[in-house]
């Protein structure tokens, strides 16, 4: 299976920039670990409703994101933080 590729919404990417430097990293990791294969995560919720996933980042927050296999992306819609 390929490498999916990443795309970002531009809401969630002033997110991502707005984050702390620890947060952002920790973001990173998780995506790599999603670009893999972003529907294999054990603890990734899929919402039928809306087509979109989501996964625990640690406790400190939540990475929303859809994901296309024609060609396979990974689109980040959202973070959410509890920091």
């Amino acid at each position: 299976m390929p490498r999916y590729r990443l795309l970002w919404l531009q809401h969630a990417q002033q997110q991502y920039r707005d984050l702390p430097e620890a947060f952002r990293a920790l973001v990173d990791r998780r995506l790599e670990q999603l670009l893999e294969n972003p529907t294999a995560a054990p603890d990734a919720v899929y919402n039928e409703r809306s087509d979109q996933w989501s996964v625990p980042l640690t406790n400190h927050g939540f990475l929303f994101y859809a994901v296309v296999h024609h060609p396979s992306t990974v689109i980040v819609l959202r973070l959410i933080s509890f920091n």
